[in-house]
């Protein structure tokens, strides 16, 4: 490998357009050399588009290239499982759009086919690698506002039915809970820094659609400490957290999608304390730019592939639950 990573990009999908391109042309040691789509023109019209330098009419094809060192899989979430496979077995390095898989079993297969390759697997929650969410980790462990005792986190939006968007589609892998409920799931993992205990949920099926398009969760963490999340496709409401401790407590807008410039307030008693986070490149590129020192500089992963799977079983402890009406034991 040189000392730059080698991009290609396994279809033409809105985020790799918005997101993944513009954080890569700010992340250091990388480029985008391949696009691949299975329409033939309309990866070459990509490609003209964004100044790369070859387009494929199809995924395999890509994949066989031994310019491209590594691939972003923005595909729906069905396809993550087989896509990451098939990348593996032609010695790429996979960086994957979240949620990694549909199941849990799913995710474990993905990442031991992984590392029986000796590729890198990414999770794209790019989040977790942000200098605010660094930022917030160390303000917490700095006892900020002291012994954490419960938290909330919210990311809601209206969707509009009806639509073909693969937000609704059930063989996609769709549903609130694999578009938008798994980031308040791992942020609340990310906060308590550990793995919750157990899981009490509900969710509205739409019976049209078969997909889950809200849900409210309560996740138990150890000492009998708390998550309340809500997340879902039925109302307005965008994202935010709020973290709560014996002290004070933490007000985070946008915690799942941080912007260039954002932080911030730490709250104790009647004193508030804005905390200014400057990134100065779009919310990719961090997660990127890690991605590149694994692979270049051999440095250990903050986040591994692993954590994906813990994802999946809360999901399914969510789904569970709901359909239950009890509590799930998680340990």
């Amino acid at each position: 490998m040189s000392d730059r990573i080698r991009w290609g990009i396994l279809s033409t999908a809105k985020i790799a357009e918005t997101a993944f391109i513009p954080s890569l042309q700010h992340a250091r040691r990388g480029e985008l050399v391949a696009i691949a789509s299975r329409d033939g023109a309309r990866a070459q019209a990509f490609a003209d588009e964004h100044g790369i330098p070859e387009s494929f009419d199809s995924y395999d094809a890509m994949l066989a290239s031994d310019n491209v060192d590594a691939v972003y899989i923005p595909l729906p979430n069905s396809m993550h499982a087989e896509w990451t496979a098939k990348a593996a077995a032609q010695g790429k390095h996979v960086f994957c759009e979240k949620p990694l898989g549909v199941s849990a079993v799913e995710a474990e297969q993905m990442v031991e086919t992984c590392r029986e390759a000796g590729v890198l697997l990414f999770e794209a929650f790019v989040f977790l690698y942000h200098p605010k969410s660094l930022k917030l980790r160390a303000t917490l462990e700095e006892g900020a506002i002291g012994h954490l005792v419960q938290m909330t986190a919210s990311f809601t939006f209206p969707l509009q039915r009806p639509t073909d968007n693969i937000r609704m589609n059930r063989d996609l892998g769709g549903g609130n809970l694999m578009d938008v409920g798994c980031y308040p799931i791992t942020y609340a993992r990310f906060v308590f820094n550990e793995e919750p205990v157990s899981v009490q949920a509900a969710c509205r099926i739409d019976p049209d659609y078969g997909v889950d398009t809200r849900s409210s969760m309560v996740l138990t963490f150890s000492g009998d400490r708390h998550a309340a999340l809500q997340s879902g496709f039925d109302a307005p409401g965008g994202q935010r957290a709020v973290i709560h401790g014996e002290k004070g407590y933490i007000a985070v807008p946008q915690p799942c999608h941080p912007k260039a410039q954002d932080g911030f307030v730490v709250c104790r008693g009647d004193r508030e304390e804005a905390v200014a986070v400057e990134a100065g490149v779009p919310p990719f590129a961090p997660a990127i730019e890690h991605f590149h020192d694994c692979l270049l500089d051999k440095v250990e992963p903050m986040q591994t592939a692993a954590n994906a799977v813990g994802t999946m079983r809360i999901i399914e402890a969510v789904r569970e639950s709901s359909e239950t009406g009890r509590r799930v034991d998680l340990i």
